[in-house]
């Protein structure tokens, strides 16, 4: 595929090259081939930057506060909904497609289902909803076979259920036995779907919900194979809490003494990380994956990105799928990190070459691993986003602004007029070229509410599930017990 690009402006390496003016861009086979003048000034009013990257997500096509996941602590949200899966490839392209129109080109995809005889089909439908809408996929093979409500015994859960709701908890509520069979499947999903454009990883959902056997039979694939792990740790509180308890040792210890620690591993939030715990991570190459709104909405805290800093720890930025606004708008959840972690000094604490390394260098780590990307140049990536530069300086009086001060301040999804992956032009003119997001959205919507009709008790066995796990946890005597 070949094209070309002409803009007003370009952001080849936000924060640490100047923007250039009235510049061509020419691609060939997924590549830029040239970049140049052109013949005359462009006055189109656009910019151009390195695609975004969404370093952590779960693709959700219905957003939780449909289902009645409304903002709460952590493990209170988990228990108030549930994902069942409507039909994996049209919600996934409702999420990819939002995730384009926000100007990301690629997106670590947590994949939602737990249900082993239906990974490799879900996985056939994501793999065509990433087709459909043209953004790079990073699929995280789910694992999870322990703790499936609370971390520690999980029939202390049911004295803080209603009667009428004991006996269907009851059933539920089990630790299954080591899903090394969920493990296994992951070469099958790769061998069929794998390719420039999709990668498969291993995903186990966190130690906390995983068999230490498990884990390790994880960390033995992912170093024969040569194949990522992506996994949530240390998001909440609570979990530091079980987990020092659980594993004296320290659990970052610990996945280092079963060799989970490499540079092929990414860690989603990180939130109560310490300084040895960062130091290790980065003396070990690992990729940390920073969801600034998630962690506040889910009342998490706020990652230690000084600390990561500190430590030269790696790290990118993901939408969790939780946005600030529940709208997945990639550079309002970038400015409010920078301003959250850019300190309260003279000199910025975190400055936008950094931040924009991290959301797009050390963010596509978590994608493939590479460390070539997140600048526009010859041989690089044809990955771009395009911007509606003049809608976000239409009122400037001066006409000497710095452009990444303009981005940085005003950009939003609503500036995204064009996203190139690999070439392809995925959005043109705002719109989607490949899938069309309005009519995918009425026709999931329409499908989830059949359901819910289906089902209409469903919501108030959540909320009382919801109100468990909170008596639960209210309850000091449980939650840091050690379960063997």
């Amino acid at each position: 595929m070949t094209g070309t690009l002409e803009v007003e402006r370009l952001l080849a390496a936000p924060g640490h090259l100047p923007a250039a003016r009235d510049v061509r861009l020419m691609f060939a086979e997924g590549r830029i081939s040239g970049i140049e003048e052109t013949q005359g000034p462009c006055r189109n009013g656009r910019i151009a930057l390195p695609a975004m990257v969404n370093a952590h997500d779960h693709g959700y096509g219905i957003r939780p506060p449909a289902l009645g996941g409304s903002d709460d602590a952590l493990e209170c949200w988990i228990a108030s909904f549930s994902r069942a899966t409507i039909e994996p490839r049209l919600e996934a392209a409702v999420a990819f497609g939002r995730m384009a129109l926000a100007g990301i080109g690629a997106t670590v995809h947590c994949h939602n289902s737990l249900v082993a005889d239906s990974l490799e089909s879900e996985a056939a439908g994501v793999a065509l909803a990433a087709a459909d809408v043209g953004i790079r996929i990073a699929f995280s093979c789910p694992v999870r076979d322990r703790n499936p409500w609370v971390y520690g015994d999980q029939r202390a859960l049911l004295p803080y259920f209603p009667p009428n709701d004991r006996a269907r908890m009851e059933a539920s509520i089990a630790d299954g036995e080591p899903a090394l069979h969920l493990v296994e499947q992951v070469e099958a999903v790769a061998a069929a779907h794998e390719s420039e454009l999709f990668q498969v990883q291993y995903g186990p959902i966190g130690p906390q919900w995983c068999h230490d056997i498990t884990l390790e039979c994880i960390a033995e694939a992912s170093a024969t194979n040569d194949r990522r792990v992506h996994m949530h740790l240390l998001e909440s509180r609570r979990q530091r809490e079980w987990l020092d308890a659980t594993y004296p040792q320290g659990i970052v210890r610990f996945l280092d003494d079963i060799g989970l620690l490499s540079s092929r591993l990414t860690l989603a939030h990180g939130v109560h990380l310490t300084d040895d715990e960062c130091a290790l991570l980065a003396e070990r190459g690992v990729t940390m994956a920073v969801n600034t709104s998630s962690n506040l909405r889910m009342r998490s805290g706020v990652a230690p990105v000084a600390r990561f800093m500190q430590h030269g720890l790696r790290f990118g930025f993901g939408l969790d799928g939780c946005a600030h606004d529940d709208d997945q708008d990639y550079f309002r959840d970038l400015r409010l990190a920078w301003r959250l972690h850019n300190g309260t000094g003279l000199e910025p604490a975190f400055p936008p070459g950094r931040l924009f390394d991290a959301a797009c260098r050390d963010g596509f780590r978590c994608i493939d691993g590479s460390d070539d990307y997140g600048e526009i140049a010859r041989g690089a990536r044809a990955d771009l986003v395009v911007l509606d530069y003049a809608g976000m300086r239409e009122d400037f009086l001066i006409a000497d602004e710095d452009e990444l001060d303009v981005v940085l301040t005003r950009a939003t999804s609503g500036h995204v007029r064009s996203l190139l992956v690999a070439g392809r032009e995925v959005v043109s003119d705002g719109t989607l070229t490949g899938f069309n997001l309005a009519d995918g959205e009425r026709e999931l919507v329409e499908r989830a509410r059949q359901m819910a009709a289906a089902n209409a008790e469903q919501s108030g066995r959540h909320r009382r599930r919801r109100d468990a796990v909170r008596a639960y946890y209210a309850d000091d005597s449980h939650h840091c017990r050690r379960v063997t």
